[in-house]
């Protein structure tokens, strides 16, 4: 009884080592990092039409959807793959934070109009 359980404790350690690898396997994939840049680029964009008109908001939103653009361009190339995993870790979790700042700025604008639509 005593061996089973520490073989289930065993067994649920590598478990979730596995799953902790993976999910780092695939926050340091150029791929990934390319589908968030596309979508937070997208976000941009949208954020864009939706935010206030504030000229300082505005310029923000418009320096990420360039430099959006820019890492797109630049994941795409060979050069990327050489860059180290914990430097392209970092980017991915800058721009998980990025993404989410956009949604919170976007949930905080104010509907365009009165009516339901």
């Amino acid at each position: 009884m005593d061996q089973a359980r520490l073989f289930l404790g065993w067994a649920q350690r590598k478990r979730r080592a596995l799953c902790a690898a993976r999910r780092t396997a695939v926050e340091r994939n150029p791929g990934g990092i390319l589908r968030l840049a596309r979508e937070v680029r997208s976000l941009a964009e949208a954020a864009r039409r939706v935010c206030p008109q504030e000229r300082a908001l505005q310029s923000r939103i418009s320096a990420l959807h360039e430099d959006m653009r820019r890492l797109t361009v630049l994941a795409g190339t060979p050069e990327f793959r050489c860059l180290t995993a914990e430097k392209r870790l970092q980017l991915h979790r800058g721009l998980v934070e990025s993404r989410e700042k956009l949604l919170r700025v976007m949930g905080q604008a104010e509907t365009p109009t009165d009516l339901l639509q």
